[in-house]
């Protein structure tokens, strides 16, 4: 099972839903765990900005597979193509 570590930003300017997009993540693929930031070493991580200038800090989280940072809901197509690769 694949772990996916999930950060958010502080959601100083929401434009839509950060919880219920990452809650539909662990929905539409059941198979991967889904955890905070804090994991240590994830195989993937998502980082939730909730607006298109992304100032959540995230230099220092890794995921052995890879990292996507997400600012809308038109990001969830791309976020969906990268986790078809890890699971």
């Amino acid at each position: 099972m694949a772990v996916i570590a999930v950060k958010y930003c502080g959601g100083c300017n929401p434009r839509y839903d950060r919880v219920e997009f990452a809650r539909s993540l662990q929905a539409d693929f059941p198979e991967l765990e889904v955890v905070g930031a804090d994991a240590a070493e994830p195989d993937f991580v998502l980082v939730v900005c909730g607006c298109p200038v992304r100032c959540v800090q995230h230099e220092r989280l890794t995921g052995r597979r890879g990292k996507f940072v997400a600012a809308s809901l038109e990001d969830r197509e791309a976020l969906y193509a990268a986790l078809v690769g890890i699971r």
